[in-house]
């Protein structure tokens, strides 16, 4: 006698296959999603605003924008609400029954607060590992956090907080990036951040901070980045910035530092960025500072002295900007050839252009050279920068005809040679 097997429709194996990757998800999640959904859909509407208005409320959680599950669906590990419209911070208390959530990311919204329960309720979510509450319109004081020990990223920039920081971060023992960049917090530089030191990135730009820099900030022998710049600073840098050894960018541009350039700096093998323009720096350029720096600016300073003789020659320096000091002397003839951008405007250096270092900056986009008290003639070596899109020679005391090679230079898009002492003539054979 022949069996007969009969096969399941196709669309019912589908929905089956859908009702048993729901069920995966534990029963705290999902009530959790639920009542996400429903403060969603008032604070924006039910129209074309809500996020999820094209999935039911008792759908799977996992197939919603913004929500990540584990492979197999059996937990929700991160929750991405950026730009989702939301202007009510009631969604996070039911969060903190996502106890398998790693990531929680709501940057640019219109939140004005968090709920203090938040703070004080979902501290104990073991593995959640990234805040992202940047680029809203938060107010007030920055909250304690109580808890969050995996917390390893928190990121409160372009917000309106204000207020002093003392210990309301310092329980965070795996904080390694903190951002707070564009705020008005003031007081000093906060140095409580994590009791394993375990920091990596602090950027604390764009705020009302004022004092001096904290030597104590070394403690976190781990940063690569510190970005303190546009505050309110004074006082010198700390020789022990130095004693950084992993530190790979330096931001303290727009304060009121003064003193001199501290030479500890030239140790750190691994500094690629150092910043310090629109202070009040005063004294000689250190040796060796660009030994190991792809970037360099101390503009708008008052820095003295000559330039030293190795500082535009470090291998793998590509940007220089020194303009807008009171620096003397001639330009070293020793340049890196893979510098792009050279800027020694506003200065009072002396001498001829060091015609045989131009011709070998093949990746010269950038010379701005002007106000200083430059003598000789143009060298014809510039027009080997097929680069260049920038030259800015105006207000020297430069003498002779422009050579013709500068027309080889194609991409030149700004020439500025006024106020020099050129032979006029020279300028109407000239084609750029």
């Amino acid at each position: 006698m022949r069996r007969v097997v009969y096969a399941a429709p196709l669309p019912l194996i589908f929905l089956l296959y859908l009702q048993l990757v729901s069920s995966q998800l534990p029963s705290d999640q999902v009530s959790a999603m639920i009542r996400v959904y429903e403060i969603f859909q008032n604070d924006t509407g039910p129209g074309p605003s809500f996020v999820w208005n094209d999935v039911g409320k008792y759908s799977n959680p996992c197939s919603w924008k913004g929500v990540y599950c584990s492979h197999d669906n059996s937990s929700i590990n991160k929750l991405s609400f950026s730009l989702f419209s939301i202007s009510t911070s009631e969604f996070l208390s039911p969060l903190c029954n996502l106890t398998t959530l790693e990531s929680l990311d709501v940057s640019n919204n219109q939140l004005s607060s968090i709920s203090d329960e938040f703070f004080s309720g979902c501290g104990e979510v073991s593995g959640l590992k990234l805040l992202n509450f940047s680029k809203n319109k938060l107010d007030g004081s920055l909250p304690t956090f109580n808890g969050f020990r995996m917390l390893e990223y928190l990121d409160f920039s372009l917000n309106l907080l204000k207020g002093e920081i003392r210990l309301q971060l310092d329980g965070l023992d795996s904080l390694r990036t903190l951002n707070l960049s564009h705020n008005m917090f003031t007081g000093t530089v906060p140095t409580n951040l994590g009791k394993l030191n375990l920091l990596e990135e602090l950027q604390l730009s764009a705020n009302l901070f004022s004092g001096e820099i904290p030597a104590q900030i070394i403690r976190y022998r781990n940063l690569r980045l510190i970005d303190l710049s546009l505050n309110e600073l004074w006082g010198s840098i700390p020789q022990e910035l130095g004693e950084l050894t992993r530190l790979e960018t330096l931001l303290l541009s727009v304060n009121n530092l003064s003193g001199g350039i501290p030479s500890s700096l030239s140790n750190v093998k691994t500094l690629l960025r150092f910043a310090a323009n629109q202070n009040k720096f005063n004294g000689t350029i250190p040796s060796g500072i660009t030994s190991y720096l792809g970037s360099l600016d101390l503009s708008f300073n008052k820095l003295t002295g000559t330039i030293p003789s190795d500082l535009l020659s470090g291998s793998n320096l590509q940007s220089l900007d020194l303009s807008y000091n009171e620096l003397e002397g001639s330009i070293p003839a020793d340049i890196s050839t893979r510098l792009f951008r050279l800027r020694l405007g506003s200065n009072s250096l002396n001498g001829t252009l060091p015609a045989g270092s131009l011709g070998s900056l093949v990746e010269l986009m950038y010379l701005e050279l002007d106000n200083n008290s430059l003598t000789g003639p143009v060298p014809s070596e510039l027009g080997m920068c097929k680069q260049l899109a920038l030259l800015n020679l105006a207000q020297n005391r430069l003498t002779g005809r422009l050579p013709p090679d500068l027309g080889n230079i194609t991409n030149l898009q700004v020439l500025n040679l006024q106020l020099n002492k050129l032979l006029e003539k020279s300028h109407h054979r000239l084609q750029c």
